[in-house]
């Protein structure tokens, strides 16, 4: 069975460790604790969250992975001797694992991007009505290169507002940008 098989490999910390490493080179761009974490528990073949949260513990003790973090946000990259470390010993990933890596990966690479980049709250006020908050992250970074607080009257407002919001942040800064900053 293709998933005893991945467990048993996966028993060995400098295999979880390289597995890691991998996982952040494949995605291309700094992840959040919360989109990594999505990433382990999404896939449990690879490595448990307990043994993700030990591993990624070492690979920052290391230098292998940075975490940078503003408030409650932290976010992780692989740095340049992570990526060494991997070249290294990049063949003791298992074919199989490397490629269901790389296959998810591209499959699901843009949806934790615009995640992370397009991010959203809401709370109820003393007075009833609700505030929503959307932020506009830049991928490299946990700063805000856009936040909008707005009050609604309602939770469905609320909600139906932070629905919109990944799908419409990129128009709405785009709208933002051109009537206040640019030229024309």
């Amino acid at each position: 069975m293709e998933l005893d098989r991945n467990l048993d490999f996966v028993a060995d910390d400098m295999d979880m460790k390289l597995m890691l490493l991998f996982i952040f080179e494949k995605m291309e761009f700094p992840l959040t604790d919360s989109s990594i974490s999505e990433i382990i528990v999404g896939n449990p073949n690879w490595m448990s969250y307990m043994d993700f949260r030990t591993v990624i513990y070492q690979l920052v003790e290391s230098r292998f992975i940075l975490r940078s973090s503003q408030g409650s946000d932290s976010l992780y990259a692989i740095t340049q001797s992570g990526k060494a470390c991997l070249g290294h010993f990049y063949s003791k990933i298992p074919p199989s694992i490397r490629e269901e890596i790389t296959a998810y990966s591209r499959e699901n690479k843009q949806k934790f991007k615009r995640s992370q980049e397009y991010n959203y709250d809401y709370y109820k006020n003393a007075d009833g009505t609700y505030t929503i908050i959307l932020r506009i992250k830049e991928h490299t970074s946990v700063e805000n290169v856009l936040e909008i607080k707005k009050k609604v009257q309602t939770r469905a407002e609320a909600i139906r507002a932070t629905a919109k919001w990944r799908d419409k942040a990129p128009q709405a800064y785009e709208a933002i940008y051109n009537v206040l900053i640019s030229d024309d």
